[in-house]
């Protein structure tokens, strides 16, 4: 059994390893993407008059809408690391940028995080769309349930005595033995949070299919509605919703928490979306993100997902995995613990590999010494 399972894991390791050391390392610097978005496009993120409160959003809406000959389909609020307005119009495919202090515009940039949203894509797609997702997805799901518990069983020393050993680096150890040992110990002492970061991550890859698992496990009476299938109910003679309307739906709605995103129906049968949050500013804990689909015709609403009342199944995902991914869940403790363990899958990989090469390397040694031994007998045998 135990050969068996350290093929499973070396094969799996090298192959899967490869995808998940570059989304570890991709994922540890999104860790920081509020701080690091800001420092690098403060001219759009950071306002002229941060301590001013921000202007009524239907003024920014307007002058969007003036200056740039169409209507305002997405708006972004000011929020987290974001200190402006952002506002896309149809017709114009880069964010555009307004002051948040005097609503007027302040420039666009072609991602709504420049470099940022590169990083992120890179981490879930590999910037390959769906195929990319579904290559993270199964690298994410083969770690969770694959090569942790097998690097687990492998671990798991076979002698008490020998315990002390699988949990501390050896001094004056050899090269080969400090390669083994940085592969063991870390593996071990950061396998928690990495099936942590795995399921959430398998989330976001499958999020339907996660979510009905975890439906299930948690006994909902009614499986959680894929959003993305929502639709409006198409009336003919009837227009949908203007932007304003959209803003004076979102206004009654969730009094107490902060606007987040408004965004209009992007078609003739889809649902308009407004998110909400708790509070503007980065907190630890789970994140109470209100979303509310509205039928774009009517106003009425078609799903209400409320982060304090929604089923069990539903509360876990919504609230708790988008923090725990991204290291946001202890605030600056766990963010700093999910900066390193993005580097642990490399480190990981890349012990493997050299472990890996040693073992084939003293295998074709020892074949190449029976392949001697073979000669000389044969040899000896002749004379």
């Amino acid at each position: 059994m135990r050969k068996i399972l350290l093929q499973l894991h070396l094969w799996v390791g090298l192959t899967a390893g490869a995808v998940l050391a570059f989304m570890g390392l991709t994922g540890s610097l999104y860790v920081f993407q509020p701080e690091l978005t800001v420092a690098l496009y403060p001219e759009y993120y950071k306002s002229a008059e941060p301590e001013a409160a921000p202007v009524d959003v239907r003024l920014v809406v307007k002058n969007a809408e003036e200056q740039f000959g169409g209507p305002v389909t997405n708006i972004f609020f000011p929020v987290r690391e974001l200190e402006n307005y952002i506002v896309k119009v149809k017709g114009n495919k880069h964010f555009l940028f307004f002051d948040a202090a005097t609503g007027s515009y302040v420039g666009q940039l072609e991602k709504r995080r420049g470099v940022m949203d590169t990083v992120l894509d890179l981490h879930r797609h590999l910037a390959m769309g769906d195929t990319g997702a579904l290559i993270t997805g199964t690298s994410a799901l083969l770690l969770a349930f694959v090569l942790l518990s097998t690097g687990l069983y492998l671990w798991f020393p076979r002698k008490r005595r020998q315990l002390k050993d699988g949990l501390r680096l050896k001094p004056k150890a050899s090269f080969k033995r400090r390669n083994f040992d940085l592969h063991n110990v870390f593996g071990f002492y950061f396998s928690i949070p990495l099936f942590l970061a795995a399921v959430t991550g398998v989330y976001f890859g499958f999020q339907e299919q996660t979510q009905a698992v975890v439906d299930k496990l948690t006994l909902a009476k009614e499986p959680t509605p894929y959003v993305k299938s929502l639709r409006s109910s198409y009336q003919e003679g009837v227009g949908p919703l203007t932007v304003y309307q959209a803003l004076d739906r979102m206004d009654a709605l969730y009094p107490g928490y902060v606007r987040r995103t408004l965004v209009m129906a992007p078609d003739s049968v889809a649902t308009l979306n407004l998110t909400f949050l708790a509070s503007s500013e980065l907190e630890a804990g789970p994140q109470y993100r209100p979303m509310v689909y509205l039928d774009q015709y009517t106003g009425g609403i078609v799903y209400d997902y409320n982060p304090h009342t929604a089923p069990t199944g539903t509360q876990l995902t919504r609230n708790w995995f988008v923090p725990t991914h991204f290291g946001e869940l202890g605030g600056w403790v766990t963010r700093m613990l999910w900066f390193s363990l993005g580097l642990v899958p490399a480190t990981l990989w890349v012990t493997g590999i050299v472990m890996w090469r040693g073992k084939s390397k003293k295998k074709k040694k020892k074949a190449g010494v029976k392949a001697g031994e073979g000669i000389v007998a044969r040899k000896t045998y002749t004379r």
